[in-house]
Protein backbone atom coordinates (compact mmCIF):
# COMPACT_ATOMS: atom_id res chain seq x y z
CA UNK A 1 0.00 0.00 0.00
CA UNK A 2 2.69 2.61 0.66
CA UNK A 3 4.77 1.87 -2.37
CA UNK A 4 1.56 2.51 -4.24
CA UNK A 5 0.93 5.97 -2.10
CA UNK A 6 4.68 6.83 -3.29
CA UNK A 7 4.18 6.32 -6.82
CA UNK A 8 1.07 8.16 -6.95
CA UNK A 9 2.14 11.41 -5.31
CA UNK A 10 5.35 10.70 -7.81
CA UNK A 11 3.18 10.72 -10.76
CA UNK A 12 1.13 13.94 -9.36
CA UNK A 13 4.61 15.79 -8.97
CA UNK A 14 6.08 14.88 -12.71
CA UNK A 15 2.69 16.28 -13.78
CA UNK A 16 2.93 19.36 -11.39
CA UNK A 17 6.51 19.97 -13.04
CA UNK A 18 5.08 18.99 -16.83
CA UNK A 19 2.28 21.25 -16.13
CA UNK A 20 4.29 24.13 -14.92
CA UNK A 21 6.42 23.55 -17.74
CA UNK A 22 4.16 23.70 -20.90
CA UNK A 23 2.51 27.08 -19.37
CA UNK A 24 5.44 29.21 -19.03
CA UNK A 25 6.39 27.79 -22.54
CA UNK A 26 3.11 29.22 -23.48
CA UNK A 27 3.26 32.57 -21.92
CA UNK A 28 6.76 33.12 -23.13
CA UNK A 29 8.30 34.90 -26.08
CA UNK A 30 9.52 33.49 -29.05
CA UNK A 31 13.21 31.53 -27.91
CA UNK A 32 16.08 31.45 -29.79
CA UNK A 33 17.89 27.70 -29.24
CA UNK A 34 21.32 29.38 -28.69
CA UNK A 35 19.87 31.91 -25.99
CA UNK A 36 19.39 29.71 -23.03
CA UNK A 37 22.75 28.50 -20.42
CA UNK A 38 20.97 26.13 -18.39
CA UNK A 39 18.44 23.10 -18.09
CA UNK A 40 17.04 21.57 -15.48
CA UNK A 41 14.59 18.03 -16.15
CA UNK A 42 12.83 15.07 -14.72
CA UNK A 43 11.88 12.01 -15.70
CA UNK A 44 8.39 10.77 -16.72
CA UNK A 45 8.29 7.55 -18.07
CA UNK A 46 11.31 4.95 -18.23
CA UNK A 47 10.86 0.94 -19.82
CA UNK A 48 13.60 -1.55 -20.11
CA UNK A 49 13.75 -3.52 -23.23
CA UNK A 50 14.14 -6.86 -21.62
CA UNK A 51 12.18 -6.22 -18.39
CA UNK A 52 12.90 -8.26 -15.15
CA UNK A 53 10.77 -8.34 -11.98
CA UNK A 54 13.84 -6.91 -9.81
CA UNK A 55 13.83 -3.62 -12.65
CA UNK A 56 12.84 0.03 -11.30
CA UNK A 57 10.64 2.16 -13.52
CA UNK A 58 10.54 4.90 -11.61
CA UNK A 59 13.57 6.68 -11.65
CA UNK A 60 12.66 9.89 -10.01
CA UNK A 61 15.91 11.45 -12.19
CA UNK A 62 16.12 15.19 -11.52
CA UNK A 63 18.89 16.90 -13.86
CA UNK A 64 21.14 20.15 -14.34
CA UNK A 65 22.97 21.42 -17.38
CA UNK A 66 25.21 24.24 -17.82
CA UNK A 67 25.72 24.64 -21.51
CA UNK A 68 28.59 26.79 -23.48
CA UNK A 69 28.74 29.05 -26.70
CA UNK A 70 28.49 26.96 -29.93
CA UNK A 71 31.60 25.55 -31.58
CA UNK A 72 33.24 25.21 -34.53
CA UNK A 73 36.79 23.49 -33.81
CA UNK A 74 38.66 23.65 -37.08
CA UNK A 75 39.19 19.76 -37.29
CA UNK A 76 35.14 19.65 -37.79
CA UNK A 77 35.47 22.12 -40.40
CA UNK A 78 34.77 19.66 -43.13
CA UNK A 79 31.60 18.80 -40.99
CA UNK A 80 30.26 22.01 -40.95
CA UNK A 81 27.20 22.08 -42.21
CA UNK A 82 26.41 19.31 -39.79
CA UNK A 83 28.19 19.74 -36.60
CA UNK A 84 28.07 24.38 -37.19
CA UNK A 85 25.56 24.28 -34.33
CA UNK A 86 27.10 22.02 -31.87
CA UNK A 87 26.82 22.86 -28.24
CA UNK A 88 28.94 21.85 -25.28
CA UNK A 89 27.66 21.04 -22.01
CA UNK A 90 28.31 19.68 -18.64
CA UNK A 91 25.98 18.35 -16.18
CA UNK A 92 24.76 15.92 -13.78
CA UNK A 93 21.33 14.01 -12.94
CA UNK A 94 20.47 11.93 -9.44
CA UNK A 95 17.98 8.89 -10.10
CA UNK A 96 17.32 6.12 -8.80
CA UNK A 97 19.09 2.95 -11.47
CA UNK A 98 17.05 -0.11 -12.57
CA UNK A 99 17.80 -1.84 -9.28
CA UNK A 100 16.21 1.30 -7.00
CA UNK A 101 19.34 2.20 -5.48
CA UNK A 102 20.17 6.34 -5.27
CA UNK A 103 23.17 7.14 -8.20
CA UNK A 104 24.11 10.01 -9.51
CA UNK A 105 25.54 10.28 -13.53
CA UNK A 106 28.24 13.20 -13.82
CA UNK A 107 28.94 13.90 -17.58
CA UNK A 108 30.13 16.16 -20.33
CA UNK A 109 28.29 16.30 -23.96
CA UNK A 110 27.51 17.96 -26.77
CA UNK A 111 23.82 19.27 -28.40
CA UNK A 112 23.59 19.08 -31.88
CA UNK A 113 20.11 20.77 -33.17
CA UNK A 114 18.62 19.10 -35.76
CA UNK A 115 15.56 20.24 -37.79
CA UNK A 116 12.69 22.71 -36.58
CA UNK A 117 9.32 22.28 -37.37
CA UNK A 118 6.95 24.71 -37.94
CA UNK A 119 3.61 24.82 -35.59
CA UNK A 120 1.76 27.87 -36.13
CA UNK A 121 4.33 30.96 -36.44
CA UNK A 122 6.36 28.86 -33.85
CA UNK A 123 9.24 26.26 -34.05
CA UNK A 124 10.03 23.04 -32.64
CA UNK A 125 13.35 23.08 -32.84
CA UNK A 126 14.39 18.81 -32.41
CA UNK A 127 18.19 17.36 -31.17
CA UNK A 128 20.62 14.76 -30.92
CA UNK A 129 22.79 14.83 -27.36
CA UNK A 130 25.40 12.65 -26.41
CA UNK A 131 26.91 12.53 -23.10
CA UNK A 132 30.02 10.71 -21.40
CA UNK A 133 30.39 10.41 -17.80
CA UNK A 134 30.81 8.16 -14.87
CA UNK A 135 28.03 6.85 -13.04
CA UNK A 136 27.88 6.16 -9.23
CA UNK A 137 25.57 3.93 -7.19
CA UNK A 138 25.32 0.02 -8.73
CA UNK A 139 26.33 -1.38 -5.36
CA UNK A 140 25.64 -5.10 -3.77
CA UNK A 141 24.31 -7.62 -5.69
CA UNK A 142 23.98 -5.27 -8.93
CA UNK A 143 27.54 -3.77 -8.92
CA UNK A 144 28.17 -6.16 -12.00
CA UNK A 145 25.27 -4.77 -14.31
CA UNK A 146 26.92 -1.86 -15.79
CA UNK A 147 29.75 -2.63 -17.83
CA UNK A 148 33.81 -1.64 -16.07
CA UNK A 149 32.07 -1.04 -12.04
CA UNK A 150 35.06 -0.79 -10.57
CA UNK A 151 35.17 0.93 -7.06
CA UNK A 152 31.70 1.50 -7.87
CA UNK A 153 32.15 4.47 -10.19
CA UNK A 154 31.70 3.27 -14.21
CA UNK A 155 31.83 5.02 -17.26
CA UNK A 156 28.57 5.53 -19.71
CA UNK A 157 28.45 7.44 -23.18
CA UNK A 158 24.17 8.14 -23.15
CA UNK A 159 22.97 8.85 -26.27
CA UNK A 160 19.35 11.31 -26.23
CA UNK A 161 17.07 12.57 -28.88
CA UNK A 162 14.80 15.91 -28.15
CA UNK A 163 12.58 18.27 -29.24
CA UNK A 164 12.18 22.07 -27.45
CA UNK A 165 9.19 24.36 -27.94
CA UNK A 166 9.90 27.71 -26.33
CA UNK A 167 11.42 26.94 -23.20
CA UNK A 168 9.84 23.17 -22.97
CA UNK A 169 12.10 20.49 -24.03
CA UNK A 170 11.15 16.89 -24.16
CA UNK A 171 13.74 14.23 -24.41
CA UNK A 172 14.50 10.54 -25.18
CA UNK A 173 17.41 9.04 -23.05
CA UNK A 174 18.59 5.64 -24.28
CA UNK A 175 20.57 3.87 -21.39
CA UNK A 176 22.59 1.51 -23.47
CA UNK A 177 20.95 -1.63 -24.44
CA UNK A 178 18.49 -1.60 -21.95
CA UNK A 179 15.85 0.62 -22.01
CA UNK A 180 14.39 4.35 -22.41
CA UNK A 181 13.38 7.00 -20.48
CA UNK A 182 11.34 10.17 -21.52
CA UNK A 183 12.13 13.16 -19.58
CA UNK A 184 10.52 16.81 -19.73
CA UNK A 185 12.97 20.09 -19.25
CA UNK A 186 12.41 24.08 -18.77
CA UNK A 187 16.03 25.82 -20.71
CA UNK A 188 16.81 29.44 -18.85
Amino acid sequence: MKKHALMHGKLLTSMAFTSVLWAQAAQGSEVDPDDFRFQVHTSLWTTHFNPKPEHNNTQNLIGFEWYGDSFSPQYLEPFHDYMGNARPFIGGAWFRNSFDQKSIYLYGGIRQELLAYAVGQREVQTYAKVTAGVIHGYRGEFRDKIPFNQFGIAPAVIPMIGAQYRNAAAELTFFGFSGVMLTVGYTF
